[in-house]
């Protein structure tokens, strides 16, 4: 994939010239089970690698929040325009310019459907220390290609999973945590960055809990979403 990605690059400068901004994303996390199809970090996070020769810094790393929504504004600055107010993103070229190393403090995102097997609502806001989850079904089971689909799917090797959680209770427990979700998760993601240990029902993090619930509320209120689900999980 990186020879690939150079191979893209370079045909892109080649047609478009030296001053040319590249920019490499991908369209979700690892496709792994609490990954792809999920609001877990493994499933929201992405790769994104900026170029722009003598404009922004060759090897720098930022851990800025950006989210999908900001794509827009940000091509819009760089080519020189400026981005109506209507758009939901901004610009984060202040990040890639170097002008900044701080963009949002709280990232919104949602699933709802993939039909026919990633069908499984759910929103969540992400801090830079806190993730709540809201799954707006779940009395029903979380199904995906990965445990339902072909062997290229992955239901190849979700399959050994089944088979050990047969005599392993751990990895039953493992594999129940994956089809059953609460109706919210919270997770400190300094202390948990794995997401493994769900602190909704902890009364030491009931504040934080009230928070984000309502934060989340008005995002979706914001956004006219009313949880609708085409279709059954």
């Amino acid at each position: 994939m990186d020879t690939e990605l150079g191979e893209v690059y370079d045909a892109a400068r080649a047609v478009l010239g030296p001053d040319t901004f590249f920019l490499f994303s991908a369209d979700h996390g690892a496709q792994w089970p609490f990954a792809k199809w999920t609001l877990y970090d493994a499933g929201i996070r992405t790769p994104m690698i900026a170029v722009w020769p003598g404009k922004v810094a060759a090897a720098a790393r930022s851990d800025a929040m950006v989210s999908w929504v900001d794509l827009l504004p940000t091509l819009i600055e760089v080519g020189g325009g400026q981005a109506p107010p209507r758009l939901d993103g901004r610009s984060f070229a202040g990040v890639l310019l170097g002008r900044t190393t701080t963009h949002r403090d709280r990232i919104f995102t949602t699933h709802t459907s993939d039909p026919p097997m990633n069908v499984y609502p759910m929103r969540s806001v992400r801090t830079t220390d806190w993730k709540y989850i809201r799954n707006l079904q779940p009395s029903r089971t979380f199904t995906t290609h990965i445990d339902r689909g072909k062997p290229v799917d992955g239901a190849g090797y979700f399959a050994s999973w089944r088979d050990k959680a047969a005599t392993d209770p751990a990895a039953a427990a493992v594999v129940a945590r994956y089809h059953q979700r609460p109706a919210e998760e919270l997770y400190d993601l300094r202390a948990d960055p794995e997401e493994l240990q769900n602190l909704a029902s902890d009364p030491r993090h009931a504040g934080q809990l009230r928070t984000l619930r309502a934060e989340l509320d008005a995002w979706m209120t914001a956004n006219g979403d009313q949880g609708r689900v085409p279709g059954e999980p």
